[in-house]
This record gives structure tokens, sequence and C-alpha cells, in this order.
């Protein structure tokens, strides 16, 4: 791989990271703040920004991947849910194994500790950061879509160089020539 792919693979991690750091961090100081209503305290910005550096490289090579020809002759919309459902299904996995891996000790053993996790009060946060994760990545498969839509930059055009005007005098294609 060259200098040039090697930069352009770090551009493409640092912004999918970058998404996803801020809505995670988003997530972390809503949790904060609950929590703080109970005088507990809560600090987690190390985990948000490491999960979110795995997500960004997990989801990055998940996009390579197709899903197929019957995904690509369907509308986006597919695309984007068979995407969200399948990266979601692959965080909760994670978090029960992960959670599993940490009370194997408590529960006796590993697979003992799936069992703990799923009946002990441990996967409410798994639920909750699934629930998380999957409305982060649910826009982010959509904002790809617009993305591969509206080309290189194109968003960043939209909203930083086009007048409202000109962004309402915009056209899509008619609804009859998307059947």
């Amino acid at each position: 791989m060259t200098m040039k792919g090697v930069l352009r693979e770090i551009i493409s991690i640092a912004r999918t990271a970058t998404y996803f750091a801020t809505v995670f961090i988003l997530l972390m100081i809503m949790k904060k703040l609950n929590l703080a209503d109970y005088d507990i305290a809560f600090t987690g910005i190390s985990q948000a920004l490491i999960g979110a550096l795995i997500m960004s490289k997990v989801i990055i090579l998940m996009d390579l991947i197709s899903l197929g020809p019957w995904v690509q002759r369907q509308p986006p919309i597919v695309d984007v849910i068979l995407r969200t459902i399948l990266y979601t299904l692959g965080v909760a996995v994670v978090m029960i194994l992960e959670k599993a891996f940490e009370s194997r000790h408590k529960a006796g053993g590993f697979t003992e500790g799936i069992s703990f996790v799923l009946s002990h009060r441990d996967i409410y946060h798994v639920w909750a950061t699934t629930i998380g994760a999957g409305a982060s990545i649910f826009m982010y498969n959509a904002w790809t879509v617009v993305k591969r839509k509206l080309g290189k930059n194109g968003l960043a055009k939209l909203f930083f160089t086009t007048t409202l005007n000109q962004v309402e005098s915009l056209s899509l294609p008619a609804a009859s020539s998307l059947k």
C-alpha cells in the first residue's frame, strides 16, 4: 500500500471515529447526568473514545462487504436497515461476551458468566449500550447513502457553501421516475 493509500485510510478512520466518539461522548454525558441525580459519580471518556475507534474500524471493514445482488436492486433503506441490524447484533454479542469475561470469576467460568450477564442487572447496561450504538449505526449507514449520492465533499458543499435558496431549488428525481 502506498503512503497516499495509508493516509487515505487514516483519514477515513479518523472521520468515522470522530462521528462515533461524538455520539458515544454525548451518550456518556447523558448517563453521567442521569446518575448524578442519585449521587453516583461516573467517568467513561476513555471507554467512549476506545469504543469509537474500535467501532469505526469494524464498520469501515464491514462496509466493504457486499450484502448481495438482491440488496443492490433494492432501495437504499434496505441496505441501511440490514447493515444496522447486523452491526447492532454484533455490538450486542460483543457486549455480552465482554461482560461475561468480566464476571467469569464471580460466576464460576466464562460459560456461566454468559448466563450470569443475561440474568443479572448488567443486562440493562448491555441493552442501553446496544440501543445507543444501534441508533448511531443507523444514522451512520443513512449518512453513508447520502454521501454516496452527493459525491465527494457533497455534504460539506450542501451545508457550508450552498445557500438556503439554492437548496430549496434543488430537485431530486420525480417520484414517478423512481418506480
